[in-house]
């Protein structure tokens, strides 16, 4: 399925019957044009978030998931849990390496905004849990929080054989 949607086929042409083959041929290499487009700009995000692995480990976060949604409006949705706490001051150290990689640090600037929203929860069970993004024409971010889990007591059973 990717390779289909990253790599078409130029040279393909749709026959109509009201057109005449040239303007089919122009309006599919305009088709693909804008295609390729979204499919390349997909491709380099994909390929930005891959290779931001380490920076968001050295954040404190990983991107557990990331979804994948083809159509008119194509649309990417990292997903991050908080896996350490870093200080204020770390965060800036390392948002300040990032002047090159704008994507990368808008979804840095937004994880940190977001574990600041555990404060509203400090009467609540639920915790901060993690940040999904959505990365298409029009931008969002969810922030997650979950309940807290509880766990069952584990009492061994000592067999006496």
């Amino acid at each position: 399925m990717f390779s289909r949607f990253f790599n078409k086929n130029k040279d393909q042409v749709h026959s109509n019957e009201n057109q005449t083959e040239t303007d089919d041929a122009q309006r599919e290499q305009s088709a693909n044009t804008f295609g390729n487009l979204s499919a390349e700009k997909l491709k380099s995000v994909i390929v930005c978030l891959n290779n931001a692995e380490p920076i968001f480990m050295e954040a404190g976060y990983v991107m557990d998931r990331l979804d994948v949604e083809f159509g008119n409006s194509p649309k990417l949705t990292p997903s991050f849990k908080l896996q350490v706490e870093i200080d204020e001051a770390r965060q800036d150290a390392i948002l300040g390496q990032l002047e090159d990689q704008q994507l990368i640090k808008f979804i840095l600037i937004s994880l940190f905004k977001s574990s600041r929203m555990q404060s509203l929860f400090d009467n609540s069970e639920l915790f901060y849990s993690g940040m999904e993004i959505d990365i298409s024409s029009i931008p969002s971010v969810r922030t997650i929080f979950k309940r807290k889990e509880k766990t069952a007591e584990i009492i061994p059973f000592n067999n006496p054989s």
